[in-house]
């Protein structure tokens, strides 16, 4: 299947690679949702904790969001290494 075939079915939008820029711009949105999440998560678990309940579970999710958040940003910096000079 060509190229122009692919395109035609998937649309010039999905088919079209993303500019650089735009790539970054989503995968920052992407890192600030996520710290967001991170945040409303830490206030849960203190919320919990000053209740009395018990928060192992809670505390391993936040645990993941976090390892996620740094994934991310390890992601984010990684491809701004690679990046040329003259983007």
């Amino acid at each position: 299947m060509s190229a122009r075939s692919i395109a035609e079915r998937v649309g010039p939008e999905v088919a079209a690679p993303r500019p650089f820029a735009a790539q970054m711009e989503r995968l920052d949105r992407t890192i600030e949702e996520a710290e967001q999440r991170l945040e409303e998560q830490q206030t849960l678990i203190a919320q919990a904790a000053l209740a009395g309940r018990d928060t192992a579970r809670d505390a391993f999710e936040l645990r993941k969001m976090q390892l996620l958040v740094a994934i991310l940003r390890e992601g984010r910096e990684r491809l701004l290494g690679r990046l040329p000079a003259s983007v």
